[in-house]
Formats: structure tokens, C-alpha cells, sequence
């Protein structure tokens, strides 16, 4: 169970850094209201800067006068311009958030649409939890740097850059000697900066590790408890999560030095030039309301330095999580479905020649060798075999979830490729034997068949699956939720929903697999009337075991070891010795035992 936690399931690539014009990118297609909160930041900055030079000209000599004259008046002066300034820092605040909203909403949908076309492949590899983190934190986490760090940064860097150049203003030599501790504070910053972003990357890392053990407890919870495993599955997650946590404190520990280091260095600096300062005023090289609007855009730099430097710190810690949103969409989905119709709409023949089969994650294994057949429409095939024969290989290898490593499969001598799997599998509909149900209500799970499907349609497609009179006696009916993966309902009552849902579809191929295997006989036997009346002027192919399945089947195929070793009809195969011959008594004998 232990994995590999820099593991991403996806190209192994070398990964993409996201910079921030690539996160201004996401920016980008919601310029109106970003451009709103620009101005509403530039307004906001340009009051906080201007009231230092107000204080500066009303301290001066010449303006005492009309100080004390007029105070009142001043007073209210200010105050508007403090209030509208507030609406400025309501409508920054407001904008941003909103570009934030949408650039994490629009990125979601890309990732969604990334990940939902990648081939099957790409999931055998993938594990679900770091795809879903993706969606969630990573997303979460660039939100808040559009929405909230961004317009810090752009707002305090702006009142340091305005800042620095009204002090030039006011007293060139003063300034420059504030500057004398900026290449310490650009070189301390670039340092730590690559640092902060290594850690939060690595922490977005680990917390999809231990997101990823949490998802497998919970699904298996079952097997779990069965196994008395709380306490192992607990050892697991807090083992990942503690290195979260580690991590997190290196991070923490680098941003806190930075933060305070800075403050120090900009505080040493206002007081040595608060006694220069003072020595020009006394020297009369410097008027008294200079210097007081010198010290106040000191203040306002330094304060204005040391937030751009908290939140420049916090900005790179969310671009740890752009880093993995950038390096997977740069990665493009590699999809087994193009939807270029090369097909015709109607399915006469499905050929397999010579096809031979390994997964792509083992492929020194060949599950399937030589194999040949044709299904011909209108006409049932049943595939036999042991366990681990490569029945469903053939299934996934028809479904396109694959590609054969050699030979070809051709539908009426058209290739079967990646250009027309979408358009081949629109005229599909499978019954698998694990049954895949979804956190809906029954109704929804039934019409995943045929989204457009009318209730009545819905109806007469759970009747011939026997399963409407048990939806009916339910408070809800079809409105009645499955829970996840349908855990609310029984096996048989998962594969008769499933049955209805391919029913529903009205496909020219069906495929089952092992379809009725947790059906009693009495509901078995409903069934397969339903499915006999289904299977009138369809092709399909049928994985199954019980001889009433295999009865009906127009060929029969017998797999053993990835190859094809016995094919015809389940009269001559049953007359002559071989591997099916034993599977038929076999299947007699449990039968025979059963009603003993």
C-alpha cells in the first residue's frame, strides 16, 4: 500500500514553474473588473500618499494661520477624502475578489475538462485524491492569491515606489541614505523566495499523499473495520499528515525570519534618519513640515515594504500551487475519443484479426495473443473462460479504452482507432460487473443512459428490469438517492439499475459482463426475457458463465491464457472434450450441489 507520494499520474515531464504573468494569464479574459479594482487600488494609494504632503504644507509657517482659522472646514475636508477613500478599498477589495471567483471557477472547469478526456491509461496511473486536490486546494490556493496576496503586493509595492520617490522630493540625501539598506532587503528576498516556494510545493505534495489515504480508508471502510485496520489506516495518514505538518513549520519558520528581519532593518533605518533629519532641521538645511512629511512617507514606505514582503512571501507559497495547476494543463489530455466521424450510424460487423494485448504499465505481459473473431449483427456472442483469461481486456480493448499492441479491430473494415471511439461508443451500452452507480438519485442514474429519456421512457426501462415495483415502495421513488457508489442498494438491485440504464440507451451493441452474477434464479430468469427481447436485431457480446446465458449464444468463444482456444456453439462445444466441455459440467455439478 505504500506509494510513491511525487507520484502525479500523469506525463513525467519536466514540470512547468508558473511565474506570476503566467498566473496574470488566468487574469487575462476578466480584464473589466480587474482593471475596476486597479483603479479603485489607485485611487485608495494615491489618498494614503497625499495626506502626508496636506500635513506637510498646513505645518509649515506660512499655513499655520489658515490651520487655525479654518480647522474645522480642514477637518471635513479630510474626512470626505477618507471616505472615499473607503469606497476605493471597497470596490479593490470587492473587484478582486470577484476576477478571483471567476479565474479559480474557469480554471476548475479546465482541469475538470483536462482530466474527464484523458485516456483510461492516464487513471490506471492517476490517483483520484490528487486529481481532486487539484480541483479544490490547489485551486482554493490560487484564489486567494488573485483575490487577496496579488492586490497586496500591487498595492503596498505601488505606495513604496510612489513613496520612495516623493521622499527624493522632499530630501535627496535623506532618501538615498534609507536606500542604502535595499540591496540587502532584494537579495534576502530573491533567496528566501526560492526557498518558500520549493516548501509549499513540496507541502501540496505530501497533503495530496495523505488526501489520497484518507479517500482509500473511506471507500474501504468495510473491509477496514472487517479487518479491525482503524488503527493501521490511522498510523498511514498521521505519518503523511506529520510530514504535512513539517513542512509546513520549515515554511513558516523561513516567512517568519524574512518578515521580521525586514521590519528591523526598515525601523533601524527611520530612526537613523530621524536624527539626520533633525541635524538638517537644526542646520535650517530642512523646514520642520519637510521633515515631518519625510518621517510620515518614511512610515508609510516602510510599512508598505514590510507588508509587500508578508504578502509577496505568501504569493510565492500559492504559486506553489499554480506550479502543479500549469505543469498539468501544459500537459494536454490525451484522450482515446476525437469524435471524428469515420463510422457509419449502423454496425454490421465487428472484426478482431490477430490481435495481440499488454497494459501499457506492464508490457512484458501479454494478457491477450492472436486473438480473431467477428461479431456479426444481430447476433450473440458469449467469451468463456477461467479468471484471468482476458475476457475484459477484449471489452476494454472494443471499448477503446486501449489500443492493440499488434493487430487491428475493424467495424464493417473501418479501423476502430482514436479518431472514431467517441462515435462508435455513442451506438454502445455495457452492464458491467462491478457496478458503477452515482451519488444521485435512482431516476438520474437510470437516464444516464439517454440523457434526453422521458419519464415514461425511464419507466418501461426499470419494468423490463425488474426493479419498478421495488422503486415504487420506495417514500421517494425515483427520486430516491443511491448514496455513494450506490452503497444503499444491494448488488442485485445495482445490476438491475445498471440493466435499465443500458436498456434505456437502445444501443446496436451491448455488452455484458457477467451482467446477472449476483441475480437469484427467480430475477435471473425476468431478466433474461428482458434481455432476449433486447437482444432482437443487436449485436452483442456477452461475458458469462451460467449455461442459460451461454444457451442462447449464437457462438461461443472459450479464452484460456489470452488465446482463443475453443469457438462454436454450445451444443458442439459440449460434444466435444476440452477446456469448455469442463466448465459446462463443472457448472452442473455446483448446480446439482446447490439443489441438494
Amino acid at each position: 500500500m505504500t506509494r510513491n507520494h511525487h507520484q502525479t499520474g500523469h506525463s513525467k515531464a519536466r514540470p512547468k514553474v508558473a511565474s506570476v504573468k503566467q498566473v496574470l494569464s488566468f487574469v487575462r479574459p476578466h480584464w473589466r473588473p480587474f482593471l475596476g479594482a486597479m483603479l479603485a487600488l489607485g485611487l485608495a494609494s494615491g489618498i494614503n500618499l497625499l495626506f502626508p504632503e496636506i500635513i506637510r504644507r498646513l505645518l509649515n509657517s506660512s499655513n499655520m494661520r489658515v490651520l487655525a482659522e479654518h480647522w474645522a472646514l480642514i477637518a471635513m475636508a479630510l474626512v470626505l477624502l477618507f471616505a472615499i477613500q473607503g469606497v476605493a478599498f471597497y470596490f479593490r477589495a470587492f473587484l478582486f475578489a470577484i476576477v478571483g471567483q471567476r479565474v479559480v471557477a474557469q480554471l476548475r472547469e479546465r482541469i475538470f475538462h483536462n482530466i474527464v478526456h484523458r485516456s483510461i491509461q492516464f487513471f490506471d496511473e492517476a490517483k483520484s485524491s490528487d486529481l481532486v486536490s487539484r480541483l479544490g486546494n490547489d485551486t482554493q490556493l490560487l484564489q486567494d492569491a488573485v483575490s487577496i496576496k496579488l492586490s497586496v503586493v500591487i498595492r503596498y509595492a505601488l505606495q513604496v515606489l510612489v513613496g520612495l520617490g516623493l521622499m527624493a522630493y522632499l530630501s535627496i540625501g535623506l532618501t538615498l541614505t534609507t536606500l542604502l539598506i535595499l540591496p540587502l532587503l532584494v537579495g534576502l528576498s530573491l533567496g528566501l523566495a526560492k526557498k518558500l516556494r520549493h516548501y509549499s510545493k513540496l507541502q501540496q505534495t505530501e497533503l495530496a499523499q495523505a488526501l489520497t489515504i484518507a479517500q482509500e480508508a473511506f471507500e474501504g471502510i468495510r473491509v477496514v473495520k472487517a479487518f479491525n485496520r482503524e488503527q493501521h489506516e490511522e498510523k498511514r495518514f498521521d505519518s503523511t499528515n506529520n510530514r504535512v505538518l513539517g513542512i509546513g513549520a520549515d515554511r513558516a519558520r523561513i516567512s517568519a525570519f524574512f518578515q521580521s528581519f525586514v521590519s528591523f532593518l526598515l525601523n533601524a533605518a527611520i530612526v537613523f534618519v530621524l536624527f539626520l533629519g533633525i541635524h538638517l532641521v537644526d542646520t535650517s538645511r530642512l523646514s520642520f513640515g519637510d521633515l515631518t512629511a519625510f518621517l510620515l512617507y518614511g512610515a508609510i514606505v516602510a510599512v508598505s515594504f514590510s507588508l509587500v514582503a508578508a504578502a509577496f512571501t505568501e504569493l510565492l507559497q500559492s504559486m506553489g500551487a499554480a506550479d502543479r495547476i500549469i505543469d498539468f494543463l501544459g500537459n494536454p489530455s490525451a484522450d482515446a475519443s476525437k469524435d471524428i466521424k469515420t463510422l457509419s450510424d449502423k454496425i454490421n460487423s465487428i472484426r478482431f484479426d490477430a490481435v495481440s494485448f499488454a497494459y501499457p504499465a506492464r508490457p512484458d505481459v501479454q494478457v491477450l495473443r492472436d486473438i480473431s473473431f467477428t461479431l456479426a449483427r444481430g447476433t450473440t456472442t458469449a467469451i468463456v473462460g477461467p479468471s484471468g483469461a482476458g475476457k475484459t481486456s477484449i471489452i476494454q480493448l472494443l471499448l477503446g479504452f486501449y489500443q492493440p499492441s499488434s493487430g487491428s479491430i475493424t467495424l464493417d473494415g473501418t479501423l476502430l482507432s482514436a479518431e472514431n471511439t467517441a462515435q462508435f461508443r455513442e451506438h454502445v451500452a455495457i452492464v458491467p460487473q462491478d457496478q458503477i452507480l452515482f451519488a444521485a438519485s435512482i431516476g438520474e442514474n437510470v437516464r444516464y443512459g439517454n440523457l434526453s429519456a422521458s419519464a415514461s421512457e425511464v419507466r418501461e426501462a426499470c419494468r423490463q428490469a425488474n426493479i419498478l415495483d421495488f422503486i415504487l415502495g420506495l417514500p421517494q421513488q425515483f427520486d430516491t438517492p443511491v448514496g455513494e457508489r450506490g452503497v444503499q442498494l444491494s448488488m442485485g438491485q445495482k445490476q438491475r439499475l445498471a440493466i435499465a440504464r443500458a436498456i434505456l440507451r437502445n444501443p446496436q451493441l451491448l455488452i455484458l459482463d457477467e451482467a446477472t452474477s449476483a441475480l437469484d434464479s427467480e430475477n435471473e430468469h425476468q431478466i433474461q426475457e428482458a434481455l432476449s427481447r433486447m437482444l432482437v436485431d443487436r449485436t452483442a457480446l456477452i461475458i458469462a458463465h451460467r449455461l442459460s446465458t451461454i444457451r442462447r449464444a449464437h457462438q461461443v468463444l472459450v479464452v484460456s491464457n489470452g488465446k482463443v482456444v475453443q469457438a462454436g456453439t454450445h451444443e458442439s462445444l459440449s460434444a466435444q472434450p476440452g477446456l469448455y466441455r469442463q466448465l459446462v459440467e463443472r457448472q452442473e455439478l455446483l448446480s446439482d450441489s446447490h439443489a441438494a
